[in-house]
C-alpha cells in the first residue's frame, strides 16, 4: 500500500501569543466545541461554586438546557421526516421557549450571585502557552482537527509546540478507522481460548491491519513526535473520524511481515502507539482549565464512600446478543429489556474490584439489586469510584430506544422511575463527585469511523454533565473477560508504587493483557484496546 500525503506546513518554534499557530490553534477550538465540552465546562463550575444553593442553580440551569436541547432536536428530526405533524411541532416550539425564558430567568438570578458567570461559560479557547502552563512537565497535548480536505495537528508540552497541516481531509481518514474498525469489531464477538477449549475448539485470531494502522500513525504522528519527546502522559482531543477509534492501538513501525497480522507473537512484538505513552482524551481542549484547577476540599464532616458497583442485570436472553426494546412512551417494556443477552461475567467483574478495593457485599448493586430504586437510595453521589457492568445501550442502536442507556435489572411492571433502563436523561440529573466513573459496557464511547463521529456518547457527555472527573469508556462491545481483566487490573496498578496515575494504570492493564501468553486471543487489540480514559487522567 503506497500513500501520498501532502504536507503543508510544519512549525515548531517558540510559541509567540500572536503566532500563525496560535491564531489557527485557537479558531480550530472554536469550530470544534461539543456538547462533551460544554459539560466539561459546567462540570467546573460546578466545583467552583462549591455547595449550596448557586451549585443547585448551576445543575437546574444544566437541566433545563439539556432539556432544551432535546426537544431542538425531536423538532429537527420532525421537519427531516417530510412529514406533517402540526400539533407536535407546536408543542415542542412551545417547550423550547419556554425552557429559554427560564434558562434565562436562571442566568440572571445567578449572574446576581456569581457575577463571573458569564465569563466562565462563555466557550474561552486555550492559546499554546496557556496550554503549556497547565500541562506537568512529563504531560502533553495532541489536537487532531479534521476538516473537509485536511487535518491540522498539534503537539504541545510545556517547552515545545509543533503544528503540521497535511493534505488528509474527513473522506481520506475515515475510510481507514472504518477498515480498522472492522476487524476490531469481528475480533471483538470472538470467545476467549478457555471458552473455546470448552467447547473443543481452537482459538482463531482475526489478522489485524498493522500496515493501515502504521500508515495513519505515519501520516498524522510521527512528524510530531520530536515536540512530545519529554512527554510521558498524553492528553487528546480530536475531531472527526479520529474519535471512533483510540488511538493506542496505532502502529509506530512498519509491519516487516503483513502476513503475520494474525500471530499472536507478532501481535506482541509490535511497537503500539499506548506503550510510548499513557493517554487520556479530552473532549476539547479547553477542558484542560477544570483539570489544572485545584478540586475544591471535602468538609470533614462529609459522608463518602470508596466505591459503588451495578451490574451484572438479571437477564434472560440467549447468546446472541442485542435485540430490539420496546418502548411504551418514554418507559421501556420489562420483558423487552429482561431478553437481551446476559454477562456473566459482569458479577466476577464487580466482585474482583471490590475487592481490590477493599469494598464488601454492600458496595455492590448486582442480580435483583440491581434496579433503579436501589440505585438512588445507595449514596451514588457519595462514592470516589463508580463501576457499571452492564451493557450500554445506543441511541438507535435498538429498535425503540430514543436516547442512551445502562441496561438494569428490569422490574415485573414498569414505572416512570423503574423500568430496567438509566438512560442518559435520568443520569444527567444525578449529582456526583465521583473520581473514576467506569462504564464497563458495549459502545459507551459511541464513535463508528464516520467524519462526523462525536466519539463521546450521550452517555458518557451525561456523566460528566453529573459531575464525573474521570470517564473509562469503551470503543466497542467488549469481551466480558477481556472486560473484567482490564478494570481490575487498572485498578490493582493502582497499588503499585511506579504508578502515580489513572492514564498509567490503565496503561500497565493493557500491556499486562497484551503480554498475556495463556490466552493468544488477548493478544489482538480488540481485547486489549476498547478502553480509553475520558477527563482528568492524572
Amino acid at each position: 500500500m503506497l500513500r501520498l500525503v501532502l504536507l503543508l506546513s510544519l512549525v515548531a518554534l517558540p510559541v509567540r501569543a500572536d503566532s500563525l499557530s496560535d491564531r489557527a490553534f485557537q479558531a480550530a477550538q472554536l469550530a470544534m466545541l461539543s456538547s462533551a465540552g460544554s459539560a466539561i465546562r459546567q462540570a467546573e463550575l460546578r466545583r467552583a461554586a462549591g455547595s449550596g444553593p448557586l451549585a443547585d442553580l448551576l445543575k437546574a440551569r444544566q437541566r433545563v438546557a439539556d432539556r432544551r436541547a432535546r426537544a431542538e432536536a425531536e423538532l429537527g428530526a420532525l421537519g427531516r421526516s417530510g412529514t406533517s405533524q402540526t400539533s407536535d411541532a407546536t408543542r415542542l416550539s412551545g417547550e423550547i421557549e419556554a425552557f429559554g425564558t427560564e434558562i434565562a430567568r436562571l442566568d440572571a438570578q445567578i449572574a446576581t450571585s456569581f457575577p463571573r458567570f458569564a465569563e466562565l461559560t462563555r466557550p474561552r479557547p486555550m492559546a499554546l502557552s496557556e496550554v503549556q502552563q497547565a500541562l506537568a512537565p512529563d504531560e502533553g497535548l495532541l489536537f487532531i482537527y479534521t476538516g473537509a480536505t485536511e487535518t491540522h495537528i498539534w503537539a504541545v508540552t510545556p517547552t515545545r509546540t509543533a503544528w503540521q497541516r497535511i493534505g488528509l481531509g474527513e473522506a481520506d481518514i475515515a475510510g481507514d478507522v472504518a477498515a480498522l474498525r472492522q476487524s476490531l469489531s469481528v475480533a471483538s464477538n470472538a470467545r476467549g481460548a478457555e471458552a473455546l477449549k470448552r467447547l473443543g475448539q481452537k482459538p482463531q485470531i482475526t489478522p489485524f491491519d498493522r500496515t493501515r494502522a502504521h500508515l495513519v500513525y505515519a501520516d498524522l504522528l510521527a512528524d510530531m513526535m520530536p515536540a512530545l519527546a519529554e512527554a510521558e502522559r498524553l492528553y487528546t482531543v480530536a475531531r472527526g473520524p479520529l474519535t471512533g477509534l483510540p488511538l493506542g492501538l496505532l502502529v509506530m513501525e512498519m509491519p516487516t511481515d503483513p502476513a503475520q497480522d494474525g500471530d499472536p507473537e507478532a501481535l506482541r512484538a509490535t511497537p503500539w502507539f499506548f506503550q510510548r505513552f499513557a493517554l487520556a482524551a479530552l473532549p476539547t481542549v479547553e477542558s484542560l482549565r477544570a483539570i489544572a484547577a485545584p478540586a475544591p476540599a471535602l468538609a470533614a464532616n462529609t459522608p463518602t464512600r470508596r466505591f459503588l458497583g451495578i451490574g451484572a442485570p438479571r437477564l434472560t436472553g440467549g447468546a446472541n446478543g442485542l435485540r430490539g426494546v420496546t418502548m411504551s412512551g418514554a418507559t421501556a417494556d420489562p420483558e423487552s429489556i429482561r431478553a437481551l443477552a446476559p454477562l456473566p461475567g459482569t458479577l466476577r467483574e464487580l466482585r474482583a474490584i471490590a475487592a481490590t478495593l477493599d469494598a464488601g457485599p454492600a458496595s455492590l448493586l448486582t442480580g435483583d439489586a440491581a434496579v433503579e430504586p436501589a440505585l438512588r437510595e445507595a449514596g451514588l453521589e457519595k462514592a470516589e469510584v463508580v463501576v457499571f457492568a452492564t451493557h450500554g445501550l445506543l441511541s438507535g442502536e435498538l429498535e425503540g430506544l430514543a436516547e442512551p442507556a445502562l441496561v438494569l435489572t428490569p422490574p415485573e411492571v414498569a414505572s416512570a422511575t423503574n423500568d430496567g433502563l438509566l438512560t442518559a436523561s435520568e443520569i444527567a440529573d444525578m449529582s456526583l463527585s465521583a473520581e473514576w466513573v467506569i462504564l464497563s459496557a458495549c459502545n459507551t464511547a459511541g464513535g463508528d469511523g464516520r467524519p462526523d463521529a462525536e466519539g463521546l456518547s450521550g452517555l458518557a457527555r451525561a456523566f460528566l454533565v453529573a459531575g464525573a472527573e474521570t470517564l473509562m469508556v469503551s470503543h466497542w462491545p467488549v469481551r466480558d473477560d477481556a472486560a473484567a481483566r482490564l478494570t481490575t487490573d487498572a485498578f490493582s496498578a493502582l497499588t503499585r508504587d511506579d504508578i502515580q496515575s489513572k492514564s498509567s494504570a490503565l496503561q500497565a492493564s493493557m500491556q499486562a493483557m497484551l503480554e498475556d501468553g495463556s490466552d493468544p486471543t488477548l493478544a489482538h487489540p480488540a481485547a486489549w484496546a476498547p478502553f480509553i480514559l475520558v477527563g482528568d487522567g492524572s
